[in-house]
């Protein structure tokens, strides 16, 4: 118990480490936190609803479409970064491993925590632009933080995975950013899957970001709650990705903390 409670003060400590380093040399410093997710909201519910005012079953709300780009681009940002920051979090943390003894496993955990901050507040500034423009928010959106947890536990476990490995293997986080523009433009964030191929589309149901963001566009713009199905899907993703992690991480910690 008193190790658990250690390894949870290190993981709150970190996080809010985290945050304050994000802008620590910036002159506005932490207001950052509140200035970029303010400016993603603004600039994409400005530009895209004047000049991209793609039709996507309602021709009389121009904001339709910026109402799917934000919701699909906040639930893609939180994966992406997630992976981005978890992959090189034992490399770049090892001076603190070597010097205290914490928990591998528990300790990225400060990364999720930052990057759940982050993604409450814009998700904030995104439901007031909601309300200005008069878009309902409804009961469906007490849906939209299981969703942050499944997609965050998916994300947590590659992660630990690709953390691992990248002690050993250096170029895993070249690969990553790779998949992940490759992992982009696969997913409908940008655009309907019902413009791609029926085979195309079909595969689509097969990958677990596309569970969780075709989740969110159902809560966020059609008013709808999540399939079950995919909420099961991405719950079920989710475990097995933290078991991989877990598994490869209690087999390699040895051989990873020697070459730290």
């Amino acid at each position: 118990m008193h190790t658990l409670r250690t390894s949870l003060a290190h993981v709150l400590l970190l996080s809010r480490q985290d945050l304050i380093d994000r802008h620590r040399e910036n002159t506005l410093g932490a207001a950052w936190l509140l200035i970029q997710p303010l400016t993603f909201v603004v600039l994409f519910s400005t530009v895209f609803s004047q000049f991209m005012r793609t039709r996507i079953g309602a021709d009389a709300d121009p904001y339709l479409y910026t109402v799917y780009l934000i919701g699909g681009l906040l639930t893609w940002n939180l994966f992406a970064n997630l992976l981005n920051r978890l992959t090189p979090v034992y490399s770049s943390k090892a001076h603190l491993i070597r010097k205290i003894s914490v928990d591998l496993w528990v300790m990225p955990m400060h990364i999720v925590l930052a990057e759940w901050a982050v993604y409450a507040i814009t998700m904030a500034f995104f439901a007031m632009f909601l309300l200005v423009i008069g878009h309902p928010i409804g009961m469906q959106w007490l849906m939209l933080p299981v969703i942050a947890l499944l997609l965050s536990a998916f994300a947590y476990g590659i992660g630990i995975v690709l953390g691992t490995l990248d002690v050993f293997i250096p170029d895993i986080k070249n690969v990553l950013n790779v998949v992940l523009q490759f992992g982009f433009w696969l997913t409908p964030v940008v655009y309907l899957a019902s413009i791609l191929p029926p085979w195309a589309a079909k595969g689509l149901h097969f990958s677990p970001i596309f569970w969780a963001i075709d989740s969110v566009h159902a809560i966020i713009v059609w008013h709808q709650y999540p399939q079950p199905k995919e909420l099961l899907a991405l719950f079920g993703a989710a475990v097995l990705s933290l078991l991989a992690g877990r598994l490869l991480l209690t087999r390699l910690q040895s051989e990873l903390r020697d070459t730290l």
